[in-house]
This record gives C-alpha cells, sequence and structure tokens, in this order.
C-alpha cells in the first residue's frame, strides 16, 4: 500500500513538474518571438530582410505550435503569439508593402525569384496547410497565417495556394 501510494506521489508530482516546465518553456518561446518580432520591426533594415526575419520566425513558431497534442492549448498559444506580436507584424507588413508598391516590373520579378530561392520557403508551403487545417475553425488564426504568408509577396502567395 505504501509503495503504491509513493508511485501515485511520485506520478502526480512528475506532472505537475512537467506541466509546469511545459508552460516555462511555452513561455520563453514567447518572449523570443517578441524580442525578435520587435528588433524586426523597429530596425532600419532593408523592408525584404525584415519581412525574411518575420517569415522565419513565423516558421519557427509553426513547427512549435504544431507540436501540441491538445488543440485547446495549441490556440491559447497561438493567442498569446497574436497578442503580444499583432503590432510588429503589422509594422513588418505595411513597410514591406509600401517597398513592394514602389518596385517595378523587373524589381518584382527579380524579388520573385529571390523569394523562390529563400530557403525558409519549403517550410512554409508544409507547414502553412498543416497550421491551417489544424485551425480552420479559428478564423483569427486562419487570418493571421494568410496574413504573413501573404507579405511574401501578394503574387507568391497566391500562386502557390497559400
Amino acid at each position: 500500500m505504501q509503495k503504491a501510494t509513493l508511485l501515485l506521489c511520485l506520478a502526480a508530482g512528475l506532472l505537475i513538474a512537467n506541466t509546469g516546465c511545459a508552460t516555462w518553456k511555452q513561455n520563453r518561446w514567447l518572449s523570443n518571438h517578441n524580442k525578435t518580432l520587435k528588433r524586426l520591426a523597429e530596425s532600419n533594415i532593408p523592408p525584404e530582410q525584415k519581412l525574411d526575419g518575420l517569415v522565419q520566425d513565423y516558421v519557427l513558431f509553426m513547427n512549435e505550435d504544431l507540436k501540441f497534442f491538445n488543440p485547446v492549448n495549441g490556440v491559447k498559444y497561438v493567442q498569446k503569439y497574436h497578442s503580444q506580436n499583432e503590432r510588429y507584424i503589422d509594422k513588418i507588413l505595411n513597410d514591406t508593402q509600401k517597398w513592394q508598391s514602389g518596385l517595378n516590373t523587373l524589381e518584382k520579378v527579380d524579388l520573385g525569384l529571390r523569394v523562390a530561392k529563400k530557403p525558409y520557403l519549403d517550410d512554409v508551403v508544409d507547414l502553412v496547410p498543416k497550421f491551417k487545417k489544424k485551425y480552420k475553425q479559428y478564423a483569427f488564426i486562419v487570418n493571421l497565417t494568410s496574413k504573413v504568408v501573404g507579405g511574401l509577396t501578394g503574387f507568391l502567395g497566391k500562386g502557390l495556394g497559400i
């Protein structure tokens, strides 16, 4: 009887410790995303580099989120990410849209070719449909993902069906 009680207490302790560690890890992830996006949004680097940084961060975020087995926990994680970073994402996308609107046709073609060679593009093409499928009932998540991916370039996101 004492062994069963000890095992039960040990299992409960591990469960509590594991939950706490997971929460701590998620908060660390969110803090890192926030720092990265804030730095990108407030920097004077070229808009294309800002967009690259945003998409790379979003790929990392989607990979983290898709690890959640419980969709409720995944939605909470996305909500926290969204509430903490929306203003930085919007600023980066606005800077990028202003820059892209000033490009002539040849520059847009050149940009499209550069984007097609980006190392993160395969991850985007792979992760976005999975992410949207997992959260299709949550419109704000699908909208956020579409907004970030659409920032790559208006024509590329539509052309890839993402």
